[in-house]
């Protein structure tokens, strides 16, 4: 968040972000396999296969659209239309890998439990790197609103509070709703548990 914002971040805020590309991610998943079942391809062993076009059509639907978050180039990341995206997602991977022991995919395992715990779905590996990318442009675009936020009322330093209205900026609807009420409850785990 620094590296996006300029600013420090305090804890709260980088557990909201955290909460609300998590309930992000838990939507679009959920709302692609419901997709992939209703189309009935790809069933196998009580789940469903993701294909791109589940995705598509999940970040397509109203609940997604309403959101300014989700712009077409998301849209296309996330259909796995563009082949252009994930070619350049491989790459930026592979380049990693020869520079350094980079961790090339932070949200790799996220996707794919986030995948099964939500959705019991089968994920192909293209489809976890645009998920991935997905939830890296929205962690982005989240901490930039945010650190807009956090320029406005003169502050150094990025609270959830900030986070919290970029979410209310950014997200619309029940998906807003979903966000809100995952990062009010990390928040107040995150308070109980110390």
């Amino acid at each position: 968040m620094q590296e996006r914002t300029r600013r420090k971040a305090d804890k709260a805020a980088c557990i909201a972000i955290a909460e609300a590309a998590q309930a992000l991610l838990v939507a679009l998943v959920s709302r692609a396999a419901e997709e992939a079942r209703r189309g009935g391809a790809g069933a196998r062993r009580g789940g469903a296969r993701i294909l791109p076009w589940h995705i598509g059509q999940a970040v397509q639907s109203a609940e997604f659209r309403s959101s300014p978050l989700f712009t077409r180039t998301t849209a296309r990341a996330a259909d796995g239309t563009s082949v252009r995206t994930v070619k350049e997602a491989r790459r930026a991977a592979r380049a990693a890998r020869l520079d350094g022991h980079v961790k090339v995919n932070p949200f790799r395992s996220l996707v794919r439990r986030t995948a099964r715990a939500h959705g019991n779905v089968a994920l192909t590996g293209p489809l976890v790197v645009a998920l991935s990318a997905l939830v890296l442009e929205a962690i982005n675009q989240v901490a930039d609103t945010a650190g807009e936020a956090a320029a406005k009322s003169d502050a150094t330093t990025v609270t959830a509070d900030h986070v919290r209205t970029a979410v209310t900026d950014l997200l619309a609807g029940d998906l807003q709703a979903r966000a809100l009420a995952a990062i009010d409850a990390a928040l107040v785990a995150d308070t109980a548990g110390e």
